[in-house]
C-alpha cells in the first residue's frame, strides 16, 4: 500500500480495515459503536467467536443485524486508492517512481484514465486526446479531495458516536421510567393482596364467631332437652311400676300421681334452638359468595380489558357536528367549510364552536386513537363527557367537561403543556377510564405532550372530541 508521510499517512489509516490491515472492501459500519470493517472480515471474525457478537475493535456487544454498508467510506477508499498510485512510496535511496512500460519518470497524470504517466505515455496513441496535468497538480487536487472526504468521514463518525451516546442515554431514561412504573405496579398489587387478605380474615373471623354461637346454642338446647328426657323417662318407669301394683296400693295417693302424670302429657314445645337472628347471619354469608363471584368477574373483566390497551376505530357523529363543519361519507375526517349549513338544530349539535364528537363512548378500560393534524394552525383533540354543553359559548377545558390538547395561534393549549421539541403532525389520544387519566402523545416519536391526572369522569360516558377552526382539517 503506497502512501506519503503526514496527512496522507492518516488518510491511509482511515481507509484501512483494522482486521486485515488492507484497504476496506465492501465497508460496513456497526451502529452501536461507530467502527468500520470489511464485511467479509467482520463476518469471519464473528463466525470464529463463541457467544454473543461483539465489535472486534472495542468489544462492545452488538446485534449482527445492526451493520449496514458505509457508502461514504467506500467512496473515500476509492479516492485513497487513486491517490496511492500518484504519490507512491519513496525508495530508500530516494529514487522517483518510474513508468513500468517506458522506465521514464512519472511526471504527468491522465485524468481520463486516472493514472500517473510519463512523457512518452503522453504522446502515445493510448493517451492521445486525453486531458493531462502535471503530477504535482493532480496530487494536490486529490489531496484536497481526500482531505475534504476525510473531514466528512470523521464528522460522520462523530455523528455516529453522538447517536450512540444519545441512544445510550435514552435507553437509561426508558429503563429508569420502566423501573419506576414496575415499583408502582408491584406496590399496587401488594396493596390489593393485602386488602383481599384483610377482608378474607374479617369474613372468616365473623363466620368463626357464628360457628361458635351455633355450637353454644346446640349445647344449651341439647342440655335442656336431655333434662326433659330424663324427667320423662323417670315418670314412664314410675307409671309402668304403678300399673303392676295391687288395687289397694295403686289407689293410694292416686290423685297426686295422676296430676303429675297429666302435666307431662301436653308439654310446651321447647324454645327455638337457633333463633332467627343467628340464621340471618348465616343467610348473609350465603349471600356474600354470589356477591364475591360477581365482583370478581367484574374485577377480572375490568382488569383484563384495562391491561390491554385497545386501539379504537373512531368515527365522527354528524348529529353533533357544528354546521360549519363538513364530514365525508366515511366520517373519518372533518374540515371547516366556507358556508354555514342549514342543518337541524337538534339537542346534540354544537351551535357556536367548531366541535364534533366521536360516535364511540367509553366507561371502562384503556383506549387510544390517532388524529392527523398535519400543519394546521388551529385545532384541538381530546375527550368530553357525554353531557358536555352543546349550545352557547364553551371553553376548551376540564371545567366544561373537556380534556383536550391543541394548537392555537402559534401556541399550544393547555398553556401548562410544554412546547414540543418538534411540531407534531399526528396526535395519539390515550384514555384511561379507571385511572381518570387522559394523555396526548406525538404519535410519530412517542413523545409525551400533555397529561390530565385525576380527571373527574365520574360514571359518565366519555367520547372523543375534535375542534376545527378556519381552513382547518383533521383526519382519523
Amino acid at each position: 500500500m503506497a502512501a506519503s508521510e503526514g496527512p496522507v499517512q492518516d488518510l491511509c489509516e482511515e481507509a484501512t480495515c483494522p482486521i486485515c490491515l488492507e484497504y476496506f472492501r465492501d465497508p460496513v459500519i456497526i451502529h452501536e459503536c461507530g467502527h468500520n470493517f470489511c464485511r467479509s472480515c467482520l463476518i469471519q471474525c464473528w463466525e470464529k467467536s463463541e457467544g454473543e457478537a461483539s465489535c472486534p475493535q472495542c468489544r462492545e456487544t452488538v446485534e449482527q443485524s445492526s451493520i449496514t454498508r458505509n457508502q461514504q467510506l467506500a467512496n473515500f477508499v476509492e479516492i485513497a486508492k487513486k491517490f496511492s498510485h500518484l504519490g507512491g512510496k519513496k525508495a530508500a535511496e530516494g529514487k522517483r517512481s518510474v513508468c513500468e512500460k517506458h522506465q521514464e519518470p512519472l511526471k504527468l497524470f491522465c485524468q481520463e484514465d486516472e493514472s500517473p504517466i510519463c512523457l512518452v505515455c503522453n504522446v502515445s496513441k493510448e493517451h492521445k486526446g486525453h486531458e493531462v496535468i502535471p503530477l504535482e497538480e493532480a496530487s494536490q487536487e486529490y489531496k484536497d479531495q481526500i482531505s475534504n472526504c476525510l473531514d466528512n468521514v470523521r464528522k460522520e463518525r462523530e455523528k455516529i458516536l453522538k447517536f450512540k451516546a444519545d441512544a445510550e442515554k435514552e435507553s437509561q431514561d426508558l429503563l429508569k421510567q420502566t423501573g419506576a412504573e414496575r415499583e408502582k405496579m408491584v406496590a399496587e398489587f401488594r396493596r390489593l393482596h393485602q386488602f383481599l387478605e384483610e377482608q378474607e380474615k374479617r369474613i372468616l373471623a365473623q363466620m368463626a364467631e357464628v360457628e361458635k354461637e351455633i355450637a353454644a346454642k346446640r349445647e344449651e338446647h341439647l342440655a335442656r332437652l336431655s333434662g326433659e328426657l330424663s324427667s320423662l323417662d323417670s315418670l314412664i318407669r314410675e307409671m309402668e311400676e304403678k300399673l303392676q301394683e295391687p288395687e289397694s296400693e295403686l289407689l293410694q295417693d292416686i290423685g297426686s300421681f295422676m296430676q303429675r302424670s297429666q302435666e307431662k302429657e301436653n308439654l310446651e314445645d321447647p324454645p327455638v334452638a337457633f333463633p332467627p337472628a343467628l340464621k340471618w347471619k348465616i343467610w348473609d354469608f350465603c349471600d356474600i359468595n354470589p356477591f364475591l363471584e360477581g365482583v370478581m368477574k367484574q374485577f377480572r373483566d375490568t382488569v383484563e380489558s384495562g391491561l390491554e390497551l385497545q386501539k379504537e376505530n373512531v368515527t365522527l357523529d354528524p348529529d353533533t357536528a357544528n354546521p360549519w363543519l363538513i364530514l365525508p361519507e366515511d366520517r373519518k375526517s372533518v374540515r371547516r367549510g366556507k358556508v354555514y349549513q342549514d342543518l337541524p338544530d337538534n339537542p346534540e349539535r354544537f351551535d357556536t364552536h367548531g366541535f364534533v364528537l366521536g360516535c364511540e363512548g367509553f366507561t371502562a378500560g384503556r383506549h387510544f386513537w390517532e388524529v392527523i393534524v398535519g400543519r394546521e394552525e388551529r385545532w384541538g383533540v381530546g375527550v368530553a363527557r357525554k353531557s358536555v354543553k352543546r349550545k352557547g359559548i364553551l371553553s376548551f377545558g376540564p371545567i366544561e367537561g373537556i380534556w383536550g390538547f391543541g394548537k392555537w395561534d402559534g401556541g399550544y393549549v393547555p398553556l401548562k403543556a410544554p412546547v414540543p421539541r418538534e411540531e407534531p403532525k399526528r396526535i395519539r389520544v390515550a384514555l384511561n377510564c379507571e385511572g381518570g387519566r387522559v394523555s396526548f402523545y406525538d404519535a410519530d416519536t412517542a413523545a409525551l405532550l400533555c397529561t390530565f391526572l385525576a380527571a373527574s369522569f365520574s360514571v359518565e360516558t366519555i367520547q372523543p372530541l375534535f375542534l376545527v377552526s378556519a381552513k382547518g382539517h383533521l383526519a382519523l
